[in-house]
């Protein structure tokens, strides 16, 4: 038996994109090894919580402009008139979820994240000890992993969740505020680049608001929809300021 999958092979089974007799071999691969059971559990869970957010999407009528673009007038444009279809609908997405474009992926990432988990009142972040969800964390992101202090600022970390990426896995620490209110520090080594970035921000529809900052190490995005934008900024520099210790 494999030491361990793909982590490809982990989401094409998530997503039923295996045969049947791949599948068997996924099932019984997890059989043997419960803590990547939890994690596909969890990749899981996520995917229907985003499909379960974003479904009325669908339902949406298509803008004029797609339309148009969609509808070759000669033979020899159709493919470029279907190119252009899909780059629109990429621009339209991107527009839904920003009034800055382009947006970010990991500021646009960290923002559903937030919408995902932040307003659970049930179960927004994995149980278990400070200490042992970090260390936990950090093994499966392959890095270390640190709940940047923000209690100076009057918020408590509450937890965090591992979460699926495109090119590899991600981390998502919540906090709480006095009153109740949640920011999310999404933690993303895919987006990591050899210079530093510094801060940056990115303005979301439906009010959620994103500080992001990326390094050779990884990239971070601060994301709330309970605070002011001077708040999440000053709350992104103490985390900053923290992690660079």
């Amino acid at each position: 038996m494999r030491a361990r999958l793909a982590e490809e092979d982990l989401h094409a089974y998530v997503d039923g994109w295996l045969g049947a007799a791949e599948r068997a071999s996924v099932d019984h691969w997890l059989g043997a090894h419960p803590d990547e059971a939890r994690r596909v559990a969890a990749y899981r869970v996520l995917g229907e919580r985003w499909r379960a957010a974003y479904a009325p999407v669908l339902h949406e009528p298509v803008p004029p402009l797609l339309l148009r673009a969609s509808r070759p007038r000669r033979r020899h444009l159709a493919r470029f008139s279907w190119a252009a279809a899909t780059a629109l609908l990429v621009a339209f997405a991107a527009w839904r979820f920003s009034v800055e474009a382009p947006v970010a992926p990991i500021a646009l990432r960290a923002a559903m994240a937030h919408a995902v988990y932040a307003a659970d009142v049930q179960h927004p972040v994995e149980a278990g000890g400070t200490a042992e969800l970090l260390a936990w964390l950090s093994e499966r992101l392959t890095m270390p992993v640190r709940a940047p202090d923000l209690r100076r600022a009057g918020y408590r970390f509450i937890g965090g969740r591992l979460l699926p990426g495109d090119k590899s896995a991600a981390a998502l620490l919540m906090y709480e505020g006095q009153g109740g209110q949640r920011v999310t520090l999404y933690w993303a080594p895919e987006f990591r680049r050899p210079r530093d970035s510094g801060l940056l921000y990115a303005s979301m529809e439906h009010g959620t608001r994103v500080y992001y900052w990326l390094d050779e190490e990884c990239g971070y995005a601060l994301a709330s929809a309970d605070v002011s934008q001077t708040e999440l900024r000053d709350l992104a520099r103490l985390a900053e300021e923290d992690l660079e210790k």
